[in-house]
């Protein structure tokens, strides 16, 4: 199947700078995760197919946020940013 848009949620960093533990895109906030807040937003406005892009070693913390939203399954993000969104838009 030919996509020909698509949204793009880079969520492949670490989140260093915020210190210790799980990657900030995956803490909850106020409850949900910043990025599953993100994700229902996107699907329920209509922007989809939604695309995340995700670090390798974020699987299970993905699917945690993604579970019940009807996504296109997740890529692998690279190095950097500008490679995670090629990786996204690829």
């Amino acid at each position: 199947m030919t996509v020909e848009h698509a949204t793009v949620v880079v969520a492949a960093g670490r989140g260093r700078r915020s210190g210790d533990g799980i990657p900030k895109q995956y803490r909850p906030l106020a409850g949900p995760s910043a990025l599953r807040r993100n994700l229902m937003l996107l699907s329920a406005c209509g922007a989809a197919p939604v695309q995340a892009v995700i670090h390798p070693d974020d699987c299970e913390l993905y699917d945690e946020a993604a579970r019940g939203l009807e996504l296109r399954p997740p890529v692998m993000g690279g190095d950097t940013r500008q490679a995670s969104v090629l990786a996204g838009l690829a």
